[in-house]
Formats: C-alpha cells, structure tokens, sequence
C-alpha cells in the first residue's frame, strides 16, 4: 500500500526569515491548488523519496485527444463520451534506459498503477502511455524517477491481482471467506449473546410483508422549480433501496448463523421481488437506491445459490449485470482519478464489491469489475486523508463513509492477506475521532451536515465499536466504553457492522483501556487541515475546547470555504461554529451562506469570501501542545480570489446565480492571512491575525453563534469592539483590538435565507427547523496591511476586564487575570505576538519580540519560529516550531 501523497505544487516559494540561518521559518505556497478534483500531474516525480517501497504510480488521464476533465456522479457536467476510448500501459526501471528491473504492466482501462511488488531501494524510473481503442500507436510521457528508501524495506506488500482472483475461484459462498470459514463462523457465534439476539430478530423480520414501489415520504412539489422537483421526487425515493435490501441481507446472515433454511427462502422470495422491480423506475432507479439492490441481489445470489434452478440464476445473473454495468461503466478512466467521488466512495463501491464477488465466476464481465476496484482502493484508500487518521468533509459527512471504509477493509484484506486496518491511517483514526468528536461532546462544527451530529450519534458509536474488533488502541476502547456509558440505548437491536462483528467475534477477548488524560492536550491533523485543543480531552464535555480548520483540500466536496476558521465548545456545547443548515448540496442558501466564508469565524475581505472549490485551500503550519498554553497557526493566504472551480461555477449556473461581488464572490486581492490561534488555562481564546493585500480592503473578522444570542457592548476606543454571548454555559466575552477605527455589526439573519424546502430530517427522522442564528462582524478602515487580536473568555463565573497597560516598545499591552498580552497592531510593521503568566510560569513568543521570563532571555534558535516555554519540575520545557508541510506537498509536486 501506498502512503497517498495527493498533489501539486506548481511553485514552492521558501521565504526565509532566518537572518543567515538555514532553516526557513516560514513557507509560502504559491500553488493555485494542493488537490485537484481530478488529477492533473503525474505522482511519483522529481526524484521526491516516496513514504514505501512500493508506490502506486498515478498519471493524469485523457480522453485521447485532452485531458478528462472533472465529472462526478451525481452532477449535471455531463460525462465526457470518450473517456472509455483509450487505454493505458507503464514501464518501470532502475535505470533511464529501462533496461535494469524492467517491470512493464499489460494494457488496462484506467489511470493508476499500484504496484503489488516491493522495489529495492534506490532510483526508479517510470512512464506511462495511452491508445486508442484498437490502434497500436502509444503516446509515452516524459520520463519520471522517484527514490525508495531502504528503511520501508520490509513494509508488507499487496499482492496482485492475479492472487485475488484466484482466492475468489470455488464454489459459493464466496462473500467474506464463507466458503472457507463458513463451518468456524456457524460454530464459533453458536454461543454469542448477540448472535442469538439477531436471530431472534429475523424471526420477526420474516412476518413482514414484501415491499412495493413506492416512496419512502411524501413532499408536495407545487411552486418549485424543475431542478427543486428532480431533487425532491429523489428524496421522497432516498433510503428505498436499504429499506427493500436490508432484510435480504440480514435473512442470509440468519441462515448463515443457523443453517435453518427458512431464513434463506424468506430471503429468496424477497430478492425475487426486488429483482423484478424497474431498474430505470423512480424507486431503484438512481445511485443510491440501485446500489443498495444491487447488493441485496448479490448478497442472496451468493448465499443462497443452491437454492436456486436454473432460470432463476439467469434472472439473477442478468439484473445484476444490468444494474452493475451501469455503475461500473461510468468509473474507469474517470472515477480514480477523482479526489473523491463522493456517491461512489460512501457507498456504490461498496454495493458494487459485494456484487461483483457474488458474480465473479458466473459473470465474464466481472473479474474486470473486480480488478478495477482492488487496483482503484489499493492505490487511492483513503481519498480524503493520507496518514494523519482524519476526514477532509468534518465528522457530519464522514460518517456516510463508515460502512464502505469497514466492509472494503475487511472485503479486500479477505482477498489480499493485508491487514487494512493497520495503516497508518487507520491507526490514526482513533485518535482523530476522540479529539475532533469527544465523548458526549459536539465536534468541529465545520462541513457540510455538521449540525445533525450535536453530539456522538449511533452510527459514530457502531463505527467507533467496530474499530475495536480489528484495532488493538486502548484509547479507542475507553472512547467505546464512554460512550456506551452514556448511551447503551444506542447499542440495542440491530446495527449495520452486525455482520463485521460476528466476522470477527472472540468470545473471551478483553480489551485493555487507557484514558486520554494522558494524551497531548492539543494534535494536529496536518493533512485535512485541523488542530484540537483541549483543556481535558477526558472531560471535554466539562471543560473548555477549540479548533483550527484550514484545508488543503480547500472546500472540495462536502467540505466548507473555512480556511483560517475558528470553532469554540464549552462544557461539550457549540459557542463559536459555522451556521447555516444543509437543505441541499447546492441550492441559494448553500451556495451563497452555509458553504461560504460568510457563514463561518474566519475573516471577508471587502465582505468577500473565501474560493469555493480545491484552488481556495488553507492548511496548518505550526502546532504545539503544552501544560497551559496550547497553539495553533493557520495559514489561509491562498484561500481567497474569484471562484475557477468549473464543477463549482456549473452549481452556480444550475440555480441561476452569478458567483459576483454582489453575491459575496470575487477577487479581493488577499496575499497573506495568518492566523495564531492560543487557548490559555483559565478559559480563554487570544488570535492574532496577519493580514496584507495587493491594495487597501476593508477587512471583516466574523464570530458565528449557531445556538446562542450575541449582543453588543459599549466601547470607549473606536480600536476596540467588544460584544458577548448570552448562553445557559456560563460567560462568554469578546474584545477585538486594532491600531485603528473599528465598527461592529450584530444581526441574526443570514445573507441567503434558509428554508427547509426539501423536508430534510435530522437523524431521529424529524423535519429540521431552520431557525435564525446570531453573527457578529466587525470591520476595520480600508488597510492594505492589517492585525486584529481578538480576546476571548469563556467563564463559569463572571469574565475578567481586560486592562491596557502602558508600553514604550510601540506593541499593544494587556492585562487579563494573570495573562499579559502582547501584540503589535500596525500593519506596516513586523508582526510580534506574546502571552505570558507568570503565576504559572508559561511563555508563548512569535515574532521579534525579547523573550525575557523569570529574569532569563531566551534567543529562539530560527528567527521567525514559535516559541512556547513552560516551566516543567523546575526545569525549562521548550518547544519551537516553524513551518511543517503537509504530505501533499511533501510528497506529490507538479513537475515547473
């Protein structure tokens, strides 16, 4: 397996504020994107050292005469006809000439490459090319070269397809080793508690009546527009296809469980209904919903195939070719190469794996399918993360991912022999789920949907139980433990990953528990952008906690235009979050507030928004955790400019709406936005923001309040603006402070309406209420360079004054409770920022500013970093940090 570097730079500027040092300080990105939404450059290249031994090999695709352009399910862009026209072959040496460890790949349909072999370390060298359909003229690339290290030397390797297809050969059932473990699943769930549980379930699952076409909800369509009504009529059918396909699955569990074969005839009839109903009809007829059948069809295929004549088999084998080709038609030389085809990676893939196994010996056409798929997952899992264990989207629609990412691992680890719950971003992910979404706790509040998951909800708990059958972390298991503390009615009845736990049931395992109080305070999640702080990850429900978002994915997908953005959570609770609601993936109120800048606590420019789309991307620099102070900084100086998105403008153009300066889009002239991010014990939030232009803007920094009121308060200093947060939690305050006039605004409507036209539910099934929420904006004079520093207190008891002490060094200086604030305000001179409290003896430094404390001076090693220094046992504990590249840029550079 590859570790996924995933893109370009285009230009990597190292600006070096060393004085004579080496080491930069500070990295400037001037890549128009970090990830595109389909790939555009070639990866591995420029002799980068790859992160294994052995990489896959990645290359932009085309339609033979340019380069395929983004597409997606699901989307109006139509689908370029001559994507299916051409096909691809690569060569891979250790020398130029490629005539040493010549490794060459047979003709394929797609545009990626994993290689099934380790490589000895060293040099290689690699090409591709590309012909058309039945013509015998390739087209080479350049030639690439890439090094591997020798320390990846003994990593395990997948093997290739050729072992995969082969372990797929014999008689059914073929799905999840059956015919291999069959006999030891039947014997070892005999004396499951749960097993028994679930069998008496199917019991009654057999008593009710079969299903017919028809919609799951009914919503009236009268006065809406024809896009309106084509996505209304798709959700009055969404979720039809589980509701049909489900029990097929779980009546063949039951039976596999039990070897009584009422279990599989009931499934039988029922798999017969659904493989009558229309392919093409309103109920099975889209992704979603046809994906679903396709797998119960499967499901029953495989399980029940001895209970089937010969006609039958034929009328399975053909709807399931039907509804098969018709997914898997659209995907190669398309959907690999896409950042992530969201439909597809949430579900159909999954869907189409189970189908496709089911068929594999009975179908010509499917060990294509199934090679295609295993290459694509090899090459590319995870899509939307490369080893840090998180989720570019936010925690709202990651979970849609949560069944494919468990049932694929365990689906192409049964083929492979590798353990997919072992690389190193599976290992990460326990810790990205504990520290972005605590026990009992919100999460990040950023992404599309966030607003349905307040808290952990059943499917973050299954999935996070599920983990801890594969996963041997003990912090997992204390998350599981929590959480099943504070809601065992979650852990009642049937789930989804039912099935992966009796795969992998162990009836006397004991699985050892470790609590996170132990855990750094603060981890950074450089690849999708995040950093989380808390003052006590194992009470993060109590206590006070706060996130860092800046995306080097930029707003792809169901992620947000948030770079730079800011979250704030008290006693488990949103204070400061985005707003807004998700109605639709792309109607006015998405596109023109949920999605946007606007809706988020981050800073406009000219009252304009970040880029919607990969090209307005943000991403972490420097992070550190502490005793007391815990510090983040992001950088979202790319993030800005007029949209270029073709996908995202097309979205516009579907509603008819122009993405102007009117609407809040357009090129603002933003070249650099830094944002320092502090959260100091005692409960309190210090930012300080870097901002520059090409000309003078008027900037806006923003506070978004999804559950509370914001008011405003009285100020004697135009420099300052202050307001608080009325709240059940306790005191909240804010103070934002510039070296010139400032005006604030409070209100709580939002800049497009929200309206619950499409009767979207939240996850107990009940109609969304689309309420107003408050939103502060506070907006300097026109600066082409500019600071806000911005205090922030969040109190049981009653918030502190902040003082204003007199200073002759031309920094601003405050005083709140034993915190004392440094900051210089003037754009036009070199940025400095310090907190310091001596009571505990804890320092934070950035910028050129003396470090003096405990009558000490301290010169920082790199001019430009940040210095964090808290007394430890008497002793100095010293932590400084300059900028760190994520992986994307580490490992996946655009050739110049």
């Amino acid at each position: 397996m590859i570790k996924k570097g995933i893109i370009i730079v285009s230009l990597l500027l190292l600006t070096l504020h060393t004085f004579g040092q080496q080491q930069p300080a500070i990295i400037k990105l001037n890549a128009e994107k970090l990830h595109s939404r389909v790939r555009e450059w070639p990866y591995p290249v420029n002799g980068i050292t790859v992160p294994t031994n052995a990489p896959a090999l990645l290359w932009p695709a085309t339609n033979g005469q340019t380069m395929v352009k983004p597409m997606e399910s699901g989307s109006e862009v139509p689908e370029d006809p001559n994507i299916g026209k051409v096909r691809y072959k690569v060569m891979l040496a250790s020398d130029k000439n490629f005539t040493k460890d010549l490794l060459t790949g047979s003709e394929q349909a797609w545009a990626v490459y994993p290689l099934h072999q380790s490589l000895k370390p060293g040099k290689w060298y690699w090409k591709y090319a590309y012909a058309l359909k039945g013509s015998n003229q390739w087209t080479w690339s350049p030639v690439y070269d890439f090094v591997i290290d020798p320390k990846y030397a003994n990593e395990k390797v997948s093997p290739p397809i050729s072992v995969v297809l082969k372990r797929n050969q014999g008689a059914h059932p073929l799905l999840w080793d059956m015919n291999r473990i069959g006999a030891d699943f039947y014997k070892n769930n005999l004396e499951n508690p749960e097993a028994k549980k679930f069998i008496a379930f199917a019991e009654k699952l057999m008593l009710a009546p079969l299903p017919t076409e028809k919609p799951q909800r009914v919503i009236d369509t009268t006065g809406k527009n024809k896009l309106e009504k084509k996505i209304i009529v798709e959700r009055m059918y969404h979720g039809f296809g589980d509701a049909v396909g489900t029990p097929v699955r779980n009546l063949c569990i039951a039976y596999q469980l039990t070897k009584d074969k009422r279990f599989i005839l009931d499934a039988k009839r029922r798999a017969l209904n659904i493989a009558n109903m229309n392919p093409n009809g309103l109920a099975t007829g889209d992704d979603f919903t046809s994906g679903a059948v396709l797998e119960a069809l499967g499901w029953f295929y495989d399980a029940g195939y001895d209970f089937l004549n010969a006609q039958e088999k034929e009328i399975f084998k053909n709807i399931i070719t039907i509804r098969a080709k018709r997914v898997y038609s659209h995907l190669p030389n398309r959907f690999e190469l896409h950042v992530s085809d969201n439909h597809v990676w949430q579900i159909t893939l999954r869907n189409l794996a189970i189908a496709t196994v089911a068929v594999i010996n009975d179908v010509p056409e499917a060990k294509e399918w199934l090679t295609y798929m295993y290459e694509v997952w090899s090459a590319r899992f995870p899509v939307l993360g490369t080893t840090d264990g998180g989720w570019h989207e936010g925690n709202g629609y990651f979970r849609v991912n949560f069944k494919s990412i468990i049932y694929l691992s365990q689906m192409f680890g049964d083929f492979s022999g590798v353990d997919y719950f072992k690389l190193p971003w599976m290992e990460n992910l326990p810790y990205y789920m504990l520290y972005t979404h605590p026990v009992d706790a919100a999460s990040t509040a950023t992404g599309d949907m966030w607003e349905n998951i307040p808290y952990i909800v059943k499917g973050e708990a299954w999935f996070a139980e599920a983990l801890t059958y594969k996963m041997d972390n003990p912090y997992l298991n204390w998350y599981v433990e929590q959480i099943k503390k504070e809601h065992p009615d979650y852990f009642k009845g049937s789930d989804d990953y039912l099935l992966f736990r009796l795969l992998n049931y162990k009836p006397n395992k004991t699985l050892a528990v470790s609590s996170p109080a132990d855990l750094p305070k603060t981890r950074k999640f450089a690849d999708i952008g995040v950093v989380a702080m808390h003052e006590n990850l194992k009470d993060a429900n109590k206590t006070l906690s706060s996130y860092l978002i800046s995306s080097p994915f930029g707003s792809s997908g169901h992620g947000h235009a948030s770079q730079n953005a800011f979250t704030i959570n008290f006693k488990g609770k949103v204070i400061f979050g985005g707003t807004g609601y998700y109605s639709n993936f792309s109607d006015k109120h998405n596109l023109l507030d949920y999605r946007t800048s606007k809706a988020y606590n981050t800073v406009l420019a000219d009252s304009l928004n970040q880029k919607i789309g990969e090209e307005g991307y943000g991403w972490i620099p420097r992070a550190i955790s502490g005793k007391h102070i815990q510090y983040a900084l992001g950088d979202a100086s790319n993030a800005y400019g007029e949209i270029k998105s073709d996908f995202w403008l097309n979205r516009f153009k579907q509603i008819n709406v122009v993405p102007n300066k009117t609407n809040g889009y357009g090129e603002s002239g933003v070249t650099v936005y830094r944002r320092h991010m502090l959260q100091l014990e005692g409960g309190y939030i210090v930012l300080y923001d870097e901002l520059e232009a090409k000309t003078p803007v008027k900037w806006t920094t923003q506070f978004q309040c999804p559950y509370y009121t914001i008011e405003a308060q009285n100020t004697e200093n135009a420099s300052e603006q202050n307001f608080i947060v009325n709240s059940d939690l306790g005191n909240v305050s804010a103070k934002v402070i510039a070296s010139s006039p400032l005006k604030m605004q409070v209100h709580n409507k939002f800049f497009e309406p929200a309206v619950n036209w499409n009767k979207v539910t939240n996850d107990e099934g009940q109609i969304k209420d689309f309420k107003e929420q408050w939103h502060a904006g506070i907006t300097s004079e026109a600066k082409q360079k500019f600071r806000f520093l911005t205090i922030i207190q969040i109190k049981d008891g009653k918030t502190e004054i902040i003082k204003r002490l007199n200073s002759n060094d031309g920094l601003a200086h405050f005083q709140v409770g034993n915190w004392e604030i440094q900051a210089q305000l003037d754009g036009d001179q070199a940025s400095a920022f310090q907190v310091s409290n001596k009571t505990i003896q804890s320092l934070f430094s950035y910028g050129n500013v003396p470090i003096n404390f405990e009558g000490k001076n301290y010169i920082p090693k790199i001019a430009g970093s940040s210095v964090l220094l808290e007394m430890d046992s008497k002793k100095w504990d010293i932590t400084e940090a300059v900028d760190e590249l994520p992986d994307v840029v580490k490992y996946d550079k655009k050739l110049d």
